[in-house]
């Protein structure tokens, strides 16, 4: 698989465990803990034959994900820290290095590690299928995943009024607050959710006594989990959906992020609230005072080198994972349940109508629309009418969070390209999609 799955290339040991580092500059900050995904991904466009490749990945991630658990949660808590994880300026203050003492508590690096429990699950439970001796690793990683939900149900991370995940600062005094910006920060607990079919739910309590307890003490009784909107279907044919953020929550957040005048763009969702353009927000602390407003183009701060900006631009990476969790809750929910699309239009739409839309708006950056243009050349002449440019795509770093313009490196292709497995692996096209991988008979 090249350099990318090198893991004993990457990981370092100048720490106890094995960190992977996020660029070669600065070994001691990390991106966010995508890799069980990434290979779940491969195997499964791979036809889901090579075990041997998930296997080795699986060995080298079990102590990755130590390493996160020992170093990046706060005691006994199951919320998590981790720096920057990829969003760079998202925040008022660097959250890699803090210019005020005291510690970040992190919305963002909580859901990443759900997300990496349930990835990591579902990698053990595929290798259990094969005849691998991994049962009790899911039941770890479940257990893992069920703590993180219990920790994430709680008030440190979300705010009531807002309807919204925010991160917590904690200052030495013991007094801490809530960094009130709406961001991808506050959205990416979405992404930590799996669907399990009948097959799989009697599967996973055939594992241990454990697991079947862990479910019975977080979700009660089968009717209670009906009255909660997460288990439908008559026995037999039943389908259990299981995320941190619940039902609720998850509705209310999805109210600001299919928001035209907040998330929602013409090309996707942008990386932070539009809101913020008319009501910026300022933090002041220690005697210092920083501001997070909308900026869509290019970065105005020199947070990270400002060669990078998550203020307001769309994002690639977090859209097409965004998408697929929305189609997930589709698969979960068809059409008995909908959502307003967008925001305050008044037009309800099922899950899998408005992840379809999402994907439409993303595609289009690339495309000519009915004036002749592609949104991702912006105002470049050359590229929009030259005969020998006007067909040569660039995939640009990010985008211009109001009219789609291609912004920052030029050559980014390996997340800006997921716009092709977009195109490939829509519904409906026949392409292998991750679904369906909990089934452990």
């Amino acid at each position: 698989m090249g350099c990318a799955w090198r893991f004993d290339w990457h990981q370092h040991d100048y720490v106890k465990e094995v960190a992977l580092p996020a660029y070669e500059w600065f070994f001691d900050d990390v991106n966010p803990p995508v890799q069980a995904w990434a290979a779940l991904e491969v195997f499964v466009i791979d036809g889901a034959r090579d075990l041997d490749f998930l296997e080795r990945v699986f060995d080298k991630l079990l102590i990755n994900f130590t390493w996160w658990v020992n170093h990046q949660s706060a005691a006994e808590t199951n919320l998590f820290s981790g720096g920057f994880l990829g969003l760079d300026n998202i925040g008022p203050l660097d959250r890699s290095n803090l210019p005020v003492r005291g510690s970040l508590t992190q919305a963002d690096a909580t859901a990443w590690m759900a997300f990496y429990a349930i990835s990591l699950g579902a990698i053990a439970t595929i290798l259990y299928r094969s005849g691998r001796p991994t049962s009790d690793l899911t039941i770890k990683f479940l257990e893992h995943f069920a703590s993180i939900t219990r920790a994430m149900a709680g008030q440190d991370l979300w705010d009531e009024a807002d309807g919204f995940y925010y991160d917590r600062l904690n200052l030495p005094d013991g007094s801490s607050y809530l960094i009130r910006v709406r961001s991808m920060v506050g959205v990416l607990p979405l992404l930590a959710s799996i669907l399990l079919d009948e097959r799989a739910i009697r599967g996973a309590q055939r594992l241990g006594k454990q697991f079947a307890h862990l479910l019975g003490d977080r979700m009660a009784t089968p009717e209670e989990l009906r009255a909660r909107g997460i288990l439908r279907g008559p026995e037999g044919d039943r389908h259990l959906l299981l995320g941190v953020v619940a039902l609720d929550r998850l509705l209310r957040v999805l109210s600001r992020v299919l928001d035209e005048e907040e998330f929602l763009s013409p090309y996707g969702l942008r990386s932070l609230s539009r809101a913020h353009r008319d009501a910026p927000y300022r933090i002041d602390v220690e005697g210092l005072s920083a501001v997070v407003d909308y900026e869509p183009a290019e970065s105005t701060t020199s947070m990270f080198g400002g060669n990078s900006n998550w203020r307001g631009p769309v994002w690639l990476p977090l859209n097409h994972l965004l998408i697929g969790t929305l189609e997930q809750y589709g698969r979960f929910f068809g059409d008995d349940v909908t959502i307003e699309y967008p925001a305050r239009s008044g037009n309800q739409l099922p899950f899998a109508e408005v992840a379809a839309d999402l994907r439409r708006r993303v595609v289009s950056l690339f495309l000519v629309d009915a004036s002749g243009r592609r949104p991702c050349f912006g105002g470049e002449e050359r590229l929009q009418t030259d005969p020998r440019w006007k067909n040569n795509l660039l995939f640009h770093e990010y985008f211009h969070g109001d009219d789609g313009a291609g912004l920052g490196a030029s050559h980014q292709t390996g997340w800006t390209a997921l716009v092709a497995d977009l195109i490939v692996r829509r519904p409906g096209s026949g392409a292998a999609v991750l679904a369906n991988l909990w089934d452990v008979e």
